[in-house]
């Protein structure tokens, strides 16, 4: 009964090496991630509601990020941040528009959104940021309507 009582406590002492072994890459991405916070304005003027998209580029490991702008701001939380390196930015804001939808259950007339800002910040970004190790990350966009 001795040796049943052994081997029972190594094969447990085994699994709770492996599950900290599996739970290690985890904890370690997030020690990789960098907070991202900003500012954007559109001619001048801090940009009222939208989102912040950060993509990486060839060469540059780790997950996307992005964040609601509100009243110009935006800020990513360390724990959803990127890895260091180059990024896309992706810039969208949309609006109601004076095209409407009818549903076709409730025959309710809907107002549809539109993309307001132009697709050189968005679709057609060429916006980029460099997301440093050992600094703050603060990004500032100054857009243009025109």
């Amino acid at each position: 009964m001795p040796l049943l009582t052994t081997i029972h406590a190594r094969l447990s002492l085994l699994g709770l090496v492996l599950a900290a072994v599996a739970v290690l890459p985890a904890g370690c991405d997030n020690n990789r991630r960098k907070g991202v916070e900003g500012m954007v304005t559109l001619d001048g003027a801090p940009l009222a509601d939208g989102y912040v998209k950060l993509l990486p580029q060839e060469g540059t490991a780790g997950p996307a990020a992005g964040a609601e702008i509100k009243d110009g701001r935006f800020s990513i939380d360390v724990t959803k941040g990127t890895f260091t390196g180059l990024f896309r930015v992706e810039i969208t804001a949309t609006r109601l528009s004076s095209r409407t939808n009818i549903d076709p259950d409730t025959g309710e007339k809907h107002s549809l959104r539109e993309q307001y800002l132009p697709a050189r910040y968005n679709t057609e970004s060429q916006l980029t940021a460099q997301i440093k190790d050992d600094q703050a990350n603060r990004l500032e966009f100054n857009l243009t309507s025109k």
